[in-house]
C-alpha cells in the first residue's frame, strides 16, 4: 500500500512539472489564459536587463497602463514626465494574440497618439494569473525588460 500511495503521489508531481506552462506558474487553472490575460493591468514592478528600474519608471512614466480584452484588442496608456515642459499623453492600441504554442503574446499596434507607430512585438508570458501576469520582452539590440503587472 506504501508504494502504491508512493507511486500516485510521484506521478501527480511529475504530471503537474510537466503541465506547467509558464516558468512561474500557475500548473493549472480553471479559467483560460484569453480570461486570465483579458484584464486591466498596471506595472507592478520592472527590470531591464535584471536589474530594477521601477524607480526610474516611477520618474519618467506615469500610470502606466496596459488594457486588454478577450477580443483580442489592447490598448497602452501613460504619460511622460518631461521637466520644465508638462506632461505628454500618450495612447497606442492594437491587437494581440496567443502564439501557437501559448507561451508568447504577439502585440500587433495599430495606431499610437504621439510619435511613430511601433514595430509588432513579442512578449514571452513568465506568469499567468488572474492577479498576476508577468512578461518579457528583446528589443533589437538584446535588451531584457520584464514587466510585472497586477490589475489596476
Amino acid at each position: 500500500m506504501k508504494k502504491l500511495l508512493a507511486f500516485i503521489f510521484l506521478s501527480s508531481v511529475l504530471f503537474f512539472t510537466e503541465c506547467k506552462k509558464y516558468p512561474e506558474g500557475p500548473a493549472i487553472s480553471f479559467r483560460s489564459k484569453k480570461e486570465r490575460i483579458a484584464n486591466t493591468w498596471k506595472v507592478n514592478a520592472l527590470y531591464i536587463n535584471g536589474v530594477d528600474s521601477a524607480a526610474y519608471y516611477n520618474n519618467i512614466l506615469k500610470d502606466y497602463t496596459v488594457s486588454m480584452s478577450k477580443s483580442g484588442s489592447y490598448t497602452i496608456s501613460y504619460y511622460v514626465v518631461v521637466p520644465s515642459f508638462g506632461n505628454i499623453s500618450n495612447t497606442e492600441s492594437g491587437n494581440w494574440e496567443l502564439t501557437s504554442d501559448k507561451k508568447t503574446i504577439t502585440i500587433k499596434p495599430s495606431s499610437i497618439a504621439v510619435g511613430n507607430l511601433p514595430n509588432p512585438s513579442s512578449w514571452q508570458i513568465l506568469k499567468l494569473y488572474e492577479n498576476d501576469f508577468r512578461i518579457r520582452t528583446y528589443d533589437s539590440n538584446g535588451k531584457k525588460t520584464e514587466y510585472h503587472f497586477t490589475p489596476k
